[in-house]
């Protein structure tokens, strides 16, 4: 209601809501569909004056056009194109006994035709009307016959029931309150949905009309926006290390190659923080509530990273450099689950990978974006002062200089990841939190349809009353649920119902992960720099061009180098007669032909293929690839290293990313916002992401070990053979603690009627947020195995199965030769699976499909 004049029968009902102490303002004002402020001082008057009496109406539209009295005279006006609006507003008070004003009514036409109204023109219009005049049938005569015949008692009670219908929504939480209903005629009766506020939670209808007006839309630009600007940001912002840290160890430690892990450590460390924070918050308050926080720590602690300094001698440059990076890590963790699970619940069913996948595709992007900000501030400042004249870093004449201008460049990549920052922000505030959140956790069904509708719009409607997928109205079961994040609740889901199987694959799957990923991503000068070389490292040595200084009083830095070995931004031992400019410039052209353009070639292949993959499957399949890679990586790059075909190694790594980002990069970041309930989705999707992070700093860890405890020319060659490693742990983890987020369907005909599947065409179908979110037992109840015993059990009577079918076949060539062997049985048919009591005896429930085009699955 937009006036301030109350109806009687909202006095009435609001007189009986303010006798209710435990009423909120907010909670009667969605109940009654009008402001909070309007009850505020209602609520005064009542309890000055003990009643609500009738205000002057002052308002210019004291009545709405509610949807049915729309979608009304839409129709009416399909048969009248030529009515004006003073015939519509004829209409509306002769049909719907409503008074409303032109504008109003204009407006509302206008929206129903999406602002195509008034197409023919007003005096097209009008023409129309004088020649309907002139051969007497004028519209307003014929209004007041149709209304002159018709019972206005029927009128009356058929709009009444409309209305009623219309907003049975949001009266039916105070059916208590207001007295006993009657017990309406259900159909079937369904499970309470799993929140956590301890009150009574509505079982279906609610959460099946909101899924219902969320499959209706597709891949939303809006949301996309919103969630991929604050990823593209911390992207750029964590990968930036790749760029700065060699123009930071050139001005402040040159020759301590430990300063460089600190930095990167404490980085990850945070992550891990903000994952593990910012998940449960998000879970616990909501999600938008948050939404922008994490931002505005990126944006403060890049400015304390573009500003950090020595003071005056007295200020550890190092310590405060590495408390800004931990602070911006915080941030950088944060976006993490935020923005998987704020695009997950937002996304309809068909368009939620696509949509998760189109955001992840800024982490590659924010990468290369680093690098290319990195390369175009450097050679503005060698454009501006000559930096590639002044020999940085290998003579001392200009070194202060040089430094000066070094300096300048790093804080101006590290600054400029505050521009995407600010700009996400703006887009935040523009976003509601999500509606499952706001049903299942808030349990405020009307401003989750409210701001559903704010992003979506309403959805389609038929006489005036919105459609629903049961095609009409059911009073749900109610049920009370335990509160969020009780002992009890935390207990029920992840021990008694088993769910830790979901935590463990997604956790572990992420770690293993990571451990491969970062150790090729974060701070791989040196990888990249030994397996572009073509060539054996050049001793330091007087016959190097570089030994003497090209400048009159110059002095070459390059002897210091023989007895301290080469400095820290000096990551090409083939080339040591670089200059930090000339260094820069090899580490950006290698990072981005071997890891920016493989990457996002991989995460755009992905988006494309998301819907036509099993993702649960290809997660494995990828974990296996990519340990044979590793493999074959390791293998070409200990015969060609340092040689003439050293190329060949930088295509297979090129090649190892690519399937990085088409397979298990993308996959550990997509699964997690799926399979778990909106209770605690954004904390399962935050623990599980903190894992990943802590195998990055395992990764970072391992490899500053190899790099400095194994003095072989070749050592590069174990990190690849002992990363295939953790890629096949990867693979066992996924196949036996993940469930399947898809099913297979048949067009054209019933997925479970028989191995052929009704000779439809098959394609997959993905599994809505709500039953994926009732994780083991629904899963169970699917057929799926889930767990390494399981699995183990599906395993072997696949096999049993297999050996059964091929004694099968043979039987039957030996009774085409007139011998008979008796058929094989005992083996229980699933979906896509067979299985003979897998789990303790626990039969597995089925449905048949076609697995080899034999008809049996």
């Amino acid at each position: 209601m937009t006036g301030k004049q109350l109806s009687d029968d909202h006095r009435a009902i609001l007189s009986k809501l303010l006798q209710i102490p435990k009423l909120t303002n907010r909670e009667i004002s969605w109940v009654l569909g009008i402001d909070d402020r309007t009850v505020r001082r209602r609520r005064i008057e009542f309890e000055a004056t003990g009643e609500i009496k009738k205000h002057k109406d002052v308002s210019k539209n004291a009545e709405k056009v509610k949807p049915q009295h729309l979608e009304k005279l839409v129709e009416w006006h399909k048969d009248h194109p030529d009515a004006l609006l003073d015939d519509m507003q004829m209409f509306l008070r002769l049909q719907c006994g409503l008074e409303v004003s032109r504008p109003t009514i204009s407006r509302q036409i206008r929206k129903a035709y999406g602002g195509t109204f008034r197409r023919s023109g007003r005096c097209a219009r009008i023409r129309s009307r004088k020649q309907r005049e002139a051969e007497g049938r004028s519209i307003a005569l014929e209004l007041q016959q149709q209304n002159s015949g018709a019972d206005s008692g029927d009128q009356s009670y058929e709009a009444a029931s409309s209305d009623l219908f219309y907003d049975q929504r949001q009266l039916a939480p105070l059916g208590q309150a207001l007295g006993p209903p009657q017990e309406p005629a259900r159909q079937e009766e369904e499970p309470a949905y799993h929140a956590g506020d301890g009150q009574q939670h509505p079982a279906g209808s609610d959460r099946q009309q909101l899924r219902y007006e969320l499959d209706l839309n597709s891949w939303n630009l809006r949301i996309w926006g919103v969630a991929a600007s604050g990823f593209l940001t911390d992207s750029y912002n964590l990968f930036a290390t790749n760029v700065i840290l060699s123009t930071v160890s050139f001005v402040y430690f040159p020759h301590d190659k430990w300063c460089g892990l600190v930095i990167n450590l404490f980085t990850l460390f945070g992550s891990v923080f903000g994952q593990l924070l910012f998940g449960y918050l998000a879970d616990k308050y909501g999600r938008t509530r948050l939404y922008g926080i994490e931002l505005v720590l990126v944006i403060v602690s890049t400015i304390g990273v573009a500003t950090t300094s020595n003071g005056y001698g007295d200020i550890s440059f190092l310590a405060l450099f590495t408390w800004w990076r931990f602070v911006m890590g915080v941030g950088i963790g944060a976006e993490y689950p935020l923005s998987a699970v704020i695009t997950s619940e937002w996304s309809s069913t068909s368009s939620r990978a696509t949509m998760l996948s189109s955001v992840f595709l800024m982490q590659p992007v924010g990468q290369a974006l680093a690098q290319i900000v990195g390369v175009w501030v450097l050679l503005g400042e060698d454009a501006a002062h000559g930096l590639h004249d002044l020999q940085c870093g290998l003579d001392s004449l200009h070194e202060e200089e040089c430094k000066k201008i070094i300096d300048g460049t790093w804080r101006i990549v590290i600054g400029s990841g505050a521009v995407p920052a600010l700009l996400a922000i703006i887009f935040r505030f523009f976003l509601y939190d999500c509606g499952l959140y706001t049903l299942e956790v808030k349990n405020k069904p009307g401003n989750a349809f409210r701001d559903t509708q704010r992003v979506y719009g309403p959805p389609p409607s038929t006489n005036g009353m919105p459609l629903s997928p049961t095609g009409g109205a059911n009073y749900p079961e109610t049920e009370a649920m335990p509160l969020q994040f009780s002992f009890q609740d935390l207990h029920d889901y992840f021990i008694k119902d088993k769910n830790w199987y979901y935590l463990v694959g997604t956790s572990m799957t992420w770690f293993f992960l990571d451990v491969s990923f970062y150790g090729f991503s974060l701070d791989n000068r040196g990888t990249l720099a030994d397996l572009w070389a073509t060539t054996d490292r050049i001793p330091i040595d007087s016959n190097l061009a570089c030994w003497n200084s090209t400048f009159v009083n110059g002095s070459s830095l390059v002897r210091d180098w023989q007895k301290g070995g080469l400095p820290t931004w000096q990551t090409d031992r083939t080339k040591p007669c670089n200059t930090i400019y000339e260094t820069i410039i090899e580490q950006t052209k290698q990072y981005l032909l071997t890891v920016s353009l493989a990457s996002i070639a991989g995460s755009a292949c992905f988006i494309f293929f998301a819907n036509r993959i099993r993702r649960r499957e290809w997660l494995t399949s990828s974990f296996v690839v990519l340990t044979v890679m590793f493999l074959v990586t390791g293998g070409v790059y200990y015969g060609v290293a340092h040689g003439s075909g050293a190329p060949a190694t930088v295509v297979c790594v090129a090649i190892c990313h690519f399937i990085f980002n088409f397979g298990a990069n993308t996959l550990t970041f997509i699964i997690p916002a799926e399979i778990f309930p909106t209770t605690y989705r954004s904390t399962c999707h935050g623990i599980s992401a903190a894992a990943g992070k802590l195998g990055s700093i395992v990764a970072v860890l391992v490899v500053y070990g190899i790099n400095s405890g194994y003095n072989s020319t070749t050592r590069q060659g174990l990190i690849f053979l002992l990363f295939a490693t953790f890629m096949a742990l990867g693979a066992i983890y996924s196949w036996a603690y993940l469930p399947d987020v898809q099913r297979p369907v048949y067009d054209g005909g019933d997925s479970g009627s028989g191995g052929d599947g009704g000779g439809g065409k098959k394609r997959l179908e993905t599994r809505t947020l709500e039953e994926l979110g009732e994780g083991y037992v629904r899963a169970s109840q699917e057929g799926q195995a889930i767990g390494v015993r399981e699995k183990w059990g599906l395993l072997r009577a696949q096999l049993r199965q297999r050996a059964g079918r091929n004694r099968e076949r043979s039987g039957m060539e030996e009774m085409g030769r007139g011998v008979s062997t008796p058929p094989s049985g005992g083996v229980v048919v699933v979906e896509g699976r067979a299985g003979v009591g897998v789990g303790g005896g626990r039969p597995l429930a089925a449905e048949p499909v076609e697995v080899d085009g034999s008809g049996i699955a």
